[in-house]
This record gives structure tokens, C-alpha cells and sequence, in this order.
């Protein structure tokens, strides 16, 4: 039995990695493809709003990042690269708790007449921030800031320093990552042409 038997999916063809990435998040390349145009698009206003330089590629490393995860069985660093990928893609608010994110993201993407967020799109952003605390904590190494992390995103405060790197665990934490972005752009003015 081969590691995707158990999940009832025989005989595809999952030997390319970016595949197995898809297959293993739960997510498609068009989705892939979608959040990637979406982020590009706000690079680019924020480009033009601040006048500054903005040279990251969203849909580059939102692939990276998949790609990392299906090479999870060949590549001891696979997490590493996953959460650097994915937390490098919002790291123009680098300062991620100062509020610049939603700050911009209501600016550009609110309508006119609704200018701000509700509570439940305040809490969807407050996750999002925790993700991003957590895959950098696990792209720096930084134990303290994954567990913190963690155990603010599962309410969870008996989890311990080893059940923080199991690889189930950072997968659904990448799943729940996808997740939110893509509640983050429902609620958004977005329009894909």
C-alpha cells in the first residue's frame, strides 16, 4: 500500500511534487492561481499607493509553498520552506500586528460605502495574523513563537514543544492558512476579470 492508499485514492499519478502538494492541502492549482492573481493585484496598489518598491511574485511562492509540502518525503527542511513561502508573501507588513494589513486591505478592497471590518472579519484577520506568526516561527527556528503561536490557534495551552512540529499539525495549519485567505478575498471587492 502505497501513503495514499489509506485515503482511498489508488493508482493516480502523484509523482511530481507540486501534485502531491495539491493533493496532500486539499487545494487546486486553479485556487492556487486565483489567491495568487488576487495577491499580485495588492502588491500592486500598494506599489502605487506608497510608492515603493514591491517586487514580490504572490503566485511564485503560493506554488513554492505547495511544492515544498510534496516533497515532505524526500526533503527533511520541506515545513521550512513551506511556512518561508508563505509567510514572505504578506511579509510587506512585516510588522504584521501594527494593523497595516487590514489597514490597506479595507482601502483598496472594501466598498466605498463600507469602509470597515465587522467582528467576524476582524477574527478572520486575527488568525490570519497567528498563521503568520507560526510559519515564522517555523522558518526561524523559533520554538517559543511556534508553540505561542499554536497554542493561541487550537486554544490549546497544554499542547507541548513536540506535538508543535508533527507533520499532520503543520499541514492543517497550512489548510486553515488557505482557508482564511480565501475567506479574506469573499469579503473583499475583488474581481477577478
Amino acid at each position: 500500500m502505497n501513503e495514499f492508499d489509506y485515503l482511498g485514492i489508488k493508482n493516480q499519478n502523484l509523482s511530481d511534487p507540486f501534485t502531491e502538494g495539491l493533493f496532500l492541502v486539499g487545494v487546486t492549482n486553479e485556487q492556487i492561481d486565483f489567491w495568487g492573481l488576487f495577491l499580485n493585484d495588492f502588491y500592486q496598489k500598494i506599489r502605487h499607493k506608497y510608492e515603493r518598491q514591491v517586487t514580490r511574485n504572490a503566485l511564485t511562492m503560493l506554488k513554492g509553498a505547495i511544492f515544498a509540502i510534496g516533497t515532505k518525503e524526500k526533503n527533511p527542511e520541506w515545513k521550512e520552506h513551506c511556512a518561508s513561502s508563505l509567510r514572505e508573501i504578506f511579509h510587506e507588513w512585516s510588522n504584521i500586528n501594527n494593523g497595516g494589513l487590514e489597514s490597506d486591505f479595507v482601502y483598496f478592497y472594501k466598498d466605498k460605502g463600507n469602509k470597515k471590518l465587522t467582528d467576524g472579519e476582524k477574527g478572520i484577520f486575527k488568525r490570519f495574523k497567528l498563521h503568520y506568526q507560526y510559519f515564522s516561527g517555523i522558518d526561524h527556528h523559533n520554538a517559543s513563537t511556534i508553540m505561542d503561536s499554536l497554542q493561541n490557534l487550537l486554544n490549546n495551552q497544554s499542547l507541548k514543544l513536540e506535538d508543535c512540529y508533527k507533520n499532520e499539525i503543520f499541514i492543517e495549519r497550512v489548510k486553515e492558512f488557505f482557508s482564511i485567505l480565501n475567506k479574506i478575498i469573499s469579503f473583499s471587492n475583488y474581481k477577478h476579470i
